[in-house]
């Protein structure tokens, strides 16, 4: 059959344009989405009153199912339609502001706090609507522990919400900075800020509104919502659904605390110490004249800022090159070593998987990266009440302190190789008490002096790390249980655990240990 060509629709086409043609569907699509609330009143009715009383149906999902096919997800969806984009949430009446959407972006929007949604307007595409979904989501997987614990900026926090904002996205963003700092520095006023804020406005949101998504250390991820000029800035708080507005003059005077130095560059410089990214620099695109604009595509109002991935110095390449040789080399002596005793010696029988019995350092049904694949991305089964004890103040009862612990106090004879060459876990970092029953963090048991330095710090290392994820897992639930006082306790632990793996990193890191020691000039 030879496909229709547009003569053969033109003999019943109504439609004297693509314009007319366009505004059909637009109609038919207003009717779908004000169709939705009307579906969810008429099924709310039914949920409601006595009306099905005669039906036979005990229920209104019983009676959505059997005449029209509705499983209960459906009926529920439908009466959330109804709640959230209805008149005074309960009526057959699309709420004004909602009426220009369509039902595709509507559907989306039901999954958004509502903070977001009063920032979204009809000329948000379902793609950009999407994208703000992705947003919220991905900071959703991140819990309040993981993120309380994120190392924040300190500079940063001197700033207003805006001011944090508008720090971030200079971060993440080195070339949009340039075009901030023009604007509040470079403008010429005529007696208003309306050309500053006119700039401001082409920077952050180029097709007259939009949202610009960053995410601060340590208080979760923002969406600055900018509605043209004529509209106050807003910042909504993603994790708390919160939301903080301010004037454009405030604004203004936010970005202008962001600018110290005489050009856009130097105060880049000085603002986050670092030298200006030349080599990531990208040309802002000519901002067309406005009889052009509707002939070319329009610019997104959506935009997502990512943190900067630094590249690594000279000193990092050579560094990794030389671990990389160190790490080939040593795997080469190790198979060899292992061929020679396979043939001289007997080998170590193979430890079964999962044997929490001989387990020296304390973490049984703890996850880890080396030993479970899925390690830290669950609650350990075997963790209950008596694991997250806190210790007794007295700190008279060490057997307590252990099992508190959970860390393998005990561990002073666990080992990471053998001369057989047969690898055992490696130990725990040693969480210890005082006399005053606090938590501190005890050295790690080295207990082969034949290792290599590398092999010693990733013994120690490794113990460490398994430490901390046991102790990570002990804070959270006991912040879960309200045991804030006891969470706290594990988490100066925490703390005392990463601050150990650092003085590792730094002990062995032949680059640091240079800067250290190079003499001031």
């Amino acid at each position: 059959m030879e496909p229709l060509t547009g003569e053969v629709l033109n003999i019943n086409n109504e439609y004297g344009s693509y314009q007319e043609y366009k505004a059909a569907v637009d109609t038919e699509l207003q009717k779908s989405a004000e169709s939705f609330v009307r579906i969810g009143y008429l099924l709310k009715v039914a949920r409601d009153t006595d009306i099905l009383k005669e039906s036979g149906y005990g229920s209104v999902n019983e009676f959505a199912e059997a005449e029209y096919d509705l499983d209960k997800s459906q009926v529920s969806r439908f009466i959330r339609i109804n709640d959230e984009y209805s008149e005074g949430g309960y009526s057959d009446s699309l709420q004004e502001k909602y009426r220009n959407f369509g039902y595709a972006k509507l559907a989306i929007m039901l999954t958004l706090p509502a903070a977001v949604n009063e920032e979204l307007t009809a000329d948000y595409s379902k793609s950009e609507i999407q994208t703000i979904r992705a947003e919220i989501d991905e900071e959703q997987k991140r819990t309040d522990i993981e993120v309380m614990l994120e190392k924040q900026d300190e500079r940063q926090q001197e700033y207003t919400l805006f001011g944090k904002v508008l720090y971030q996205i200079g971060r993440d963003r080195p070339e949009l900075y340039l075009q901030l700092y023009d604007a509040v520095a470079n403008t010429v006023y005529d007696g208003s800020n309306a050309p500053v804020v006119n700039k401001l406005v082409d920077a952050l949101a180029p097709a007259g509104e939009g949202m610009v998504s960053v995410r601060i250390p340590g208080e979760g991820k923002m969406l600055l919502s900018i509605k043209g000029a004529g509209a106050d800035p807003t910042v909504v708080n993603v994790r708390s659904g919160e939301k903080e507005t301010c004037t454009w003059d405030e604004f203004i005077a936010d970005m202008e605390s962001l600018c110290e130095g005489n050009d856009a560059k130097e105060s880049w410089k000085i603002l986050y110490g670092e030298e200006f990214p030349e080599e990531k620099k990208e040309v802002a695109p000519v901002q067309p004249d406005r009889e052009a604009k509707q002939a070319q595509k329009k610019p997104g109002r959506v935009t997502v800022s990512k943190p900067q991935t630094p590249e690594k110095t000279k000193e990092d390449n050579s560094l990794t090159k030389v671990n990389d040789n160190v790490q080939a080399q040593e795997t080469t002596e190790q198979k060899e070593e292992d061929q020679s005793r396979d043939e001289n010696m007997e080998v170590a029988p193979v430890q079964p998987e999962n044997n929490t019995e001989n387990r020296q350092d304390g973490t049984s049904g703890m996850g880890s990266d080396i030993y479970e694949p899925d390690a830290g991305s669950r609650i350990p089964e075997e963790t209950d009440g008596t694991d997250c004890v806190p210790p007794n103040i007295d700190g008279n009862d060490p057997e307590s302190a252990d099992a508190a612990s959970g860390a393998g106090s005990g561990n002073t004879e666990a080992v990471m190789g053998s001369a057989a060459g047969t690898a055992t876990e490696p130990p725990a970092a040693v969480l210890m008490q005082d006399v005053d029953g606090q938590i501190s963090i005890g050295d790690v048991p080295q207990c082969m002096p034949d290792n290599t330095a590398v092999e010693q710090k990733l013994d120690a290392v490794g113990g460490y790390l398994i430490a901390l994820k046991d102790n990570l897992d002990k804070v959270y639930i006991l912040t879960e249980r309200g045991e804030y006082q006891n969470a706290e306790k594990w988490l100066e632990a925490v703390r005392g655990t990463i601050h150990k793996i650092q003085e590792l990193d730094v002990a062995d890191n032949p680059v640091a240990a240079a800067i250290d020691e190079a003499p001031e000039e």
